[in-house]
């Protein structure tokens, strides 16, 4: 098949939308599909390249809501060109910005399949306080903005079963199929794990991953690793990622006299990442973000054996089964969040019992089952092509 898909942030930009995207690309490309990524143009020194995806950058300014996202413009005549001259199957947009835009516009032209993917809560009032906009009224406005995109579609995707609720409870009309992100089981290299594990700390180490940004929550998280601390002295907090909160979450480090546990890193490239050993250098991943649909970060730590604790919000619970591969909290509850660290780096019974849980859960996301599954709905899709009704404006 000739798949098309449109994304408003990619490379050289990481994220959990660029990681899923690269990879679902990368996968259906191993399996003889041809892929075109349709992307914002950006500063690079070489273009993102594999064997049967083709890259289209578009020009584009940076979104004023949020630095990893780029407006283009509505619509491009070029791209439109390609859709028409590849005779491409299936188009699929994974964000609502003007790049998904193009996308149903083109759809709605050459009678294609449309689908998309609901990767992100950016209607949630964390990532409106980036813009000092989290206000009611603007959630309100967002999920119509949201709606208007996802209701021109023939198939809306998101990655796990609460967002679909969600989904549902905000009116969205058209079929929504669960589809994991997915992740590459064999692609991390641990073999430096030691070394890395004695130059950052000998003790117990926890791991974050994400961009340093309201919606992290990272100053509560702090907060709950405060008590880990004060019980378990040597505990270490890696934090890996840079955003806009950094200065802020620097002050609330040096608030709360913690400046010799917490691991600033900065942000560290995705491919670096995963060969670097750091996920098997550290004990357990932890989370206080309340805005999750299927973080990539989460996969990718459980890959390799981390329980996690996190705040029982969203898609979360999907990852993550209470007392068996870790611990979700209630918000709001930092002493609990706390107590289940400390209960989970105490107990090497608890701990060995949730890794091993946790690398017999994770098999459920393996990539070669997420892209069959992919697969087929393309499959599906294409062949009712002939009787494909657009959905536009309707």
């Amino acid at each position: 098949m000739k798949i098309a898909i449109f994304t408003d942030t990619f490379l050289p930009k990481t994220d959990g939308v660029v990681t899923a995207t690269v990879d679902l690309a990368k996968g259906l490309a191993n399996r003889g599909h041809k892929i075109f990524i349709i992307a914002p143009r950006a500063k690079i020194n070489e273009e993102f390249s594999y064997q049967n995806i083709f890259v289209k950058r578009v020009n584009s300014i940076p979104a004023f809501f949020y630095e990893d996202f780029k407006f283009t413009s509505p619509l491009n005549p070029s791209i439109l060109k390609l859709i028409k001259e590849e005779k491409i199957d299936i188009i699929h947009f994974q964000t609502p910005i003007t790049l998904g835009f193009q996308a149903i516009l083109i759809a709605k032209i050459l009678k294609k399949p449309l689908v998309g993917t609901f990767h992100t809560f950016f209607g949630d009032p964390q990532y409106l306080k980036h813009v000092n906009m989290d206000y009611d009224f603007v959630e309100k406005m967002s999920w119509k903005y949201s709606k208007f995109f996802y209701d021109k579609c023939d198939l809306v995707t998101c990655p796990s079963e609460q967002t679909k609720k969600e989904l549902q409870a905000h009116n969205f009309i058209r079929p929504i199929k669960v589809i994991s992100n997915g992740i590459n089981l064999k692609q991390f290299d641990n073999s430096k794990s030691k070394e890395v594990k004695k130059k950052y700390n000998n003790g117990k180490t926890l791991l974050f991953v994400g961009r340093i940004a309201h919606e992290k929550n990272l100053l509560y998280l702090l907060d709950c690793f405060k008590p880990v601390v004060k019980k378990i002295p040597s505990t270490k907090l890696i934090l890996i990622g840079d955003g806009p909160q950094m200065r802020e979450v620097k002050d609330k480090i040096e608030q709360l006299n913690l400046e010799k546990n917490v691991i600033l890193t900065g942000r560290i490239e995705h491919d670096k990442l995963i060969k670097s050993s750091i996920f098997g250098a550290c004990d357990l991943f932890v989370t206080a973000s309340t805005t999750e649909n299927q973080p990539i970060t989460v996969l990718e730590s459980q890959a390799n054996g981390l329980p996690c604790v996190a705040v029982n919000a969203k898609g979360m619970p999907d990852l993550i089964k209470n007392n068996y591969n870790g611990f979700l909290i209630e918000e709001n509850d930092k002493k609990a969040f706390s107590d289940a660290i400390v209960k989970i780096l105490s107990d090497k019974k608890l701990y060995k019992k949730m890794r091993t849980n946790t690398l017999k859960e994770i098999k459920k996301h393996d990539s070669k089952k997420v892209i069959k599954e992919w697969e087929e709905v393309y499959k599906d899709l294409a062949s009712s092509s002939k009787n494909h009704h657009s959905n536009f404006l309707e």
